[in-house]
């Protein structure tokens, strides 16, 4: 059957548009006027996803998004505001209130089309894991980790999701389909809810109707990512210095391809703390690794943190000595106070939510393109879209893996690829030198 949208408005014009625009796209639409309107058509057939403005007379976005957060029957329909507030207010405001993504007018009926495939795209992907799979322990190889989180919310469950991987583990309270607590430790330190997307091996466990003693959280999942990495970058600061001084690997390296390189990264990292809107967050420079699942993601950073200088080696949530264990962060010291941090992204576009938060602020970002993997040309495609509407002059090159030439992706000039494998030294700094090429021909010295 078709999804089915309710779209809450005033404007009887736009309520016109978007309805014909996504009808056109085999979506079920109904409208309604206002608040009021919109809890009597949830009520009597409850949709797949609400899109709703802000300001309505009577009841307007805001409490109609926190009545149905506060219903057990409606708590876990995916909301989407589309409104004209374009303040950090209102943005943090709609977070805290439960709605899972926010879109200012004028929105581009093709950029709003993307936003609801991609929250559809969420709901179908958690909806095919059998519900008798929970209150028994499995793999977390045979699920992915945020599937699994979102199929809990959507059916409504009350407990605790206990995951293991190696030596971590980590504590996810539900209270009908709403994560109120969170806790993720390695034998060493607390650390971010974040981690848990790059977990793909280990165990998980349901305990139905296991509760937290401490005070519950309020805010969404993807709110509590987007802080916990924040939180990450501000504890890595401190964390870097117990890596050795950057001067110790520099002497013997200067004249090789890895010296010159590491010297064209740093001219960068000063160059843009001058810029008007920096890239840096404290002295953390944040470049991606972008890919499918199964691309390679966690075995491009372990390789890239080798390439630029073990003596400068920091990686979240694993032992400097433990190259077997897979990452999806890595840090490494370029000086005293300057930090690059490798992050982990799927490519995948339920993932979109975090490309809004990570592409705008980026360095760069290297896409990770296997041609044999199912469907893998049409999750970069759908990528591509979206980093050309979140950060067009993103500096951006693809590696094309398990193939013999650069396949035919719309919106990749073939000019932004090479082809290769990530255990190549030479294929991987060349992919960071297209990346630096990149960005000085976009930030040209200023006179």
């Amino acid at each position: 059957m078709a999804p089915k949208i309710l779209l809450v408005d005033d404007e009887a014009h736009l309520r016109r548009v978007v309805s014909l625009y996504l009808r056109a796209r085999n979506y079920e639409v109904e409208t309604a006027e206002n608040g009021l309107e919109a809890i009597q058509k949830v009520s009597a057939d409850r949709p797949d996803l609400i899109i709703a403005d802000i300001g309505m007379p009577g009841l307007d976005g805001y409490e109609l998004c926190s009545r149905l957060r506060r219903d057990t029957a409606t708590r876990t329909i995916p909301f989407i505001f589309l409104t004209a507030r374009d303040q950090d207010t209102d943005r943090i405001k709609a977070r805290k209130i439960g709605s899972d993504d926010y879109l200012t007018k004028p929105c581009p009926l093709d950029q709003l089309a993307e936003h609801v495939e991609t929250m559809i795209d969420r709901i179908e992907q958690a909806k095919k894991i059998p519900l008798d799979q929970i209150g028994s322990s499995g793999q977390l190889d045979e699920v992915n980790v945020l599937d699994l989180i979102q199929m809990l919310e959507l059916n409504q469950k009350s407990g605790a999701l206990v995951l293991s991987h190696g030596e971590r583990t980590a504590t996810l309270y539900f209270k009908e389909g709403t994560i109120i607590d969170a806790d993720i430790r390695s034998p060493k330190r607390e650390e971010p809810l974040f981690v848990l997307l790059g977990w793909k091996a280990g165990r998980y466990l349901f305990l139905p109707d296991a509760m937290p003693e401490r005070m519950p959280i309020t805010a969404s999942l993807a709110h509590l990512l987007f802080e916990d990495l924040r939180k990450l970058e501000g504890q890595e600061t401190p964390m870097a210095s117990s890596v050795a001084d950057a001067s110790t690997s520099r002497s013997s390296a200067e004249d090789s391809a890895v010296g010159r390189l590491i010297v064209r990264l740093e001219e960068v990292l000063r160059r843009a703390q001058t810029e008007t809107v920096s890239l840096a967050d404290r002295h953390i420079f944040r470049l991606l690794v972008v890919g499918t699942l199964g691309t390679g993601k966690s075995e491009l950073i372990q390789f890239l943190v080798d390439d630029l200088s073990s003596s400068r080696w920091a990686a979240v949530g694993a032992d400097e000595g433990d190259r077997e264990q897979h990452m999806d962060f890595g840090l490494v010291r370029l000086s005293s106070d300057t930090l690059l941090h490798l992050l982990s992204v799927r490519a995948e576009k339920r993932f979109r939510p975090l490309w809004e938060q990570c592409l705008p602020r980026a360095l760069g970002a290297i896409l990770l393109i296997n041609p044999s993997m199912e469907g893998e040309l049409s999750h970069v495609q759908t990528f591509l879209k979206a980093r050309h509407a979140l950060a067009p002059s993103l500096p951006m090159h693809a590696l094309v893996i398990n193939a013999s030439h650069v396949p035919d992706v719309p919106g990749l000039p073939e000019t932004d690829c090479s082809v290769g494998t990530i255990d190549d030294q030479q294929v991987r700094l060349s992919l960071l030198d297209h990346i630096l090429e990149q960005w000085f021909h976009t930030h040209p010295v200023r006179a």
